[in-house]
């Protein structure tokens, strides 16, 4: 065990502090506010506020066989304006053990709360786990009059949602002046290193071995703590961290970032970019390639800043927005078990390089993987589409060519950019325990290389060849579903196979074309799908829109031909034209087992017959029409007003997803 010795200076301090003010932030000299993370933190140490802890209730609980103790409690924030913050949480630990265990904190997501089962599942893989509930929702346990998170004078929730990109006073932040401590993320990065210091003063938690991780929103805060306390040995923000957008990914033309917002004393007091200068540990950024929190081209720019670059780790999720696939998710554990458990090796991040020059023209990707002898699959990705939310990461041919995995890039222009990434598998050398979001532990977790993006001067100035060609057919065979993003795929009602296929060039629909596909299922049912137009602003001129169609199957052992007219296109919601004026636009094409809250319909439309299941699909393509108008080229720009409100709508789609999960 640790013993706490304060030193006289630390001592006097203290009773200082407590004798000038009861607040928890010290006054601003001479009203002058930071101008850096070091002067915004510069005085405030997470120890020596007491935490003031209270369990409102204890008990025992087993999951996969370990027995877990789990107490809901809450304990002190702060004082700021005179008044008492306090925060609820749930915390757990194994319980039949004999030593000491790494302490993670959780941190949940926008809209959410602190998740016992997260806590649950956390322990049952060996750590001592804190959950914090800093949204302020009541927690699943607690009962009419039980305490819960009170953040007094004070509000960082997103009832005060203001204030996540503004340092301005009101009546709910810390400080009457303009000043980077009334920014919603301060309050709670401090919070989450007040919970730093719960799990240190926890008998069971090996104060030397802690971690933090989150997602979205906590992502977020992951992101911003994770430079700041030295407490923290591994970090692993999830669709979160990545920073504003920078210049020069915005003045890219037809990219998605036009969000720059909060100021420059923001980007340097505030912002995850200018605390990770500071990091001194590793950290792994877990996100999809197509995340709308986590937006991936500036994760990528941003984590330059980290000085030491063998501390950053990418786990990146193929065409997913939000979530991550398995192999994606169990990385965290991975991770946590090496650096805070001392188990094995973690792979360095594979590295990436690109060759413009070649014989041919065609640029060709190598990726150079550490303990080859280890590498389970490589998978190289590229595309050319500037507009990272609706992007289309197409699988390049990759084949391996003695320790380095290889691929040619052909491309249909040097007019877009050319954005490419790779993803390595290494064996999970232990199963893992899982949660009723993940699923089980599968047997290969995913690291991932940076993003390399050459832009069309580089192309130009290579001599790269533009020798790609449109192809009408979009998919072949349905056997691996590679190019497409699979959600709810055990729920009969809510299984999504999604893709974004059609952002790219070589798959846009022609002009009068027919979208075909071939389908046998012998119990027969309905084909639905679902389409999304101009999502994210992606094409100028274009109305935003959802749309979808209902083709009735027959009830035979061969295989079918359904055909689908823009005219079968009806709209999904109100105030948007009746149907497409043609295929360019669609940004998200997906085949759904049912269609929800359909204006006119009463009822849930669903798909059944064997779908999700046995349902057999093939040569999804175009026929007929022709290419005589231009391509539709990415190169809209939204308000940062627009982007807020389709953002909030999509974290809304992202809690609604997650408990179709939990329902599977």
């Amino acid at each position: 065990m640790h013993i706490k010795i304060l030193s006289l200076s630390l001592l006097l301090s203290t009773l200082g502090h407590a004798l000038l003010s009861k607040n928890s932030l010290s006054p601003l000299e001479k009203g002058k506010v930071a101008h850096s993370v070091t002067e915004l933190w510069k005085g405030y140490d997470p120890r020596i506020e007491p935490l003031d802890i209270k369990v409102t209730r204890e008990w025992d609980e087993s999951y996969e066989g370990k027995k877990i103790r789990i107490q809901m409690l809450t304990f002190t924030v702060g004082t700021f304006k005179n008044e008492v913050s306090r925060i609820s949480a749930y915390y757990g630990y194994p319980k039949d053990i004999n030593d000491t265990v790494p302490g993670l904190v959780q941190v949940h997501g926008g809209g959410q709360r602190a998740d016992k089962n997260i806590v649950v599942v956390d322990a049952a893989n060996g750590y001592a786990s804190l959950s914090l509930n800093w949204g302020g929702r009541e927690l699943e346990d607690q009962k009419t009059g039980e305490p819960g998170t009170d953040w007094g004078a004070i509000d960082p929730t997103q009832k005060h949602v203001s204030h996540y990109f503004r340092l301005t006073p009101d009546d709910k932040t810390a400080e009457s002046i303009y000043s980077p401590r009334n920014n919603n993320w301060f309050i709670l990065t401090l919070a989450t290193r007040r919970g730093l210091t719960f799990l240190e003063q926890q008998p069971i938690v090996d104060r030397d071995k802690l971690g933090v991780y989150g997602h979205s929103m906590g992502g977020t805060i992951t992101g911003q703590v994770a430079g700041l306390d030295n407490r923290i040995k591994a970090a692993v923000p999830s669709c979160g961290g990545a920073g504003i957008s920078q210049a020069e990914n915005i003045a890219r033309p037809g990219a998605s970032s036009d969000r720059r917002v909060g100021d420059r004393l923001y980007s340097s007091t505030i912002d995850s970019t200018a605390s990770l200068k500071s990091l001194k540990h590793p950290i792994l950024g877990q996100t999809p390639q197509n995340d709308f929190n986590c937006i991936y081209d500036d994760l990528n720019y941003n984590w330059k800043v980290i000085p030491e670059p063998s501390l950053v780790h990418f786990s990146i999720s193929p065409h997913l927005n939000h979530r991550h696939i398995a192999k994606s998710a169990f990385t965290r554990y991975r991770f946590f078990d090496v650096f805070l458990k001392g188990e094995g090796t973690f792979p360095k991040r594979p590295e990436l390089s690109v060759n413009l020059k070649t014989a041919n023209g065609i640029p060709i990707a190598t990726v150079s993987p550490h303990d080859v002898g280890q590498v389970q699959n490589v998978q190289i990705y590229y595309s050319i589409n500037p507009h990272s939310l609706t992007r289309f990461w197409r699988r390049a041919a990759t084949a391996k060519h003695r320790n380095n995995w290889v691929a040619h890039l052909p491309i249909l222009s040097t007019e877009m950019p050319l954005f490419v990434m790779a993803n390595v598998e290494y064996p999970q050398p232990k199963r893992l325990i899982g949660s009723r979001y993940t699923g089980n532990c599968p047997d290969n977790f995913l690291i991932s290389t940076w993003e390399t993006i050459i832009d069309p001067p580089a192309l130009k100035t290579a001599s790269v060849r533009a020798i790609d060609r449109p192809e009408r057919m979009i998919e072949p065979s349905f056997d691996e579903w590679g190019d497409w993003y699979q959600i709810g795929w055990g729920n009969s009602q809510h299984a999504v196979a999604g893709t974004r296929k059609l952002t790219d060039p070589k798959w846009r629909g022609p002009d009068g074309a027919t979208l075909c596909i071939d389908v046998k299922d012998p119990q027969g049912g309905n084909f639905l799908m679902a389409f999304d137009v101009n999502n994210w602003g992606a094409y100028p001129g274009l109305t935003k829109g959802g749309y979808y169609c209902v083709k009735a199957l027959a009830k035979t052992e061969h295989w079918q031909k359904v055909t689908i007219k823009l005219s079968d296109l009806k709209p999904r919601s109100s105030g948007i034209p009746p149907c497409p004026k043609s295929w360019q636009g669609i940004t998200d094409l997906q085949i759904v087992a049912g269609l929800h809250r359909i204006p006119g319909e009463e009822k849930t439309i669903l798909s059944g017959g064997t779908w999700p299941g046995k349902r057999e699909l093939r040569n999804l393509r175009w026929a007929g029409g022709d290419y005589r108008s231009p391509l539709l080229y990415p190169g809209g720009k939204l308000s940062v007003e627009e982007f807020q409100k389709i953002f909030q709508a999509d974290i809304d789609k992202s809690i609604e997803l997650e408990n179709h999960d939990s329902q599977k």
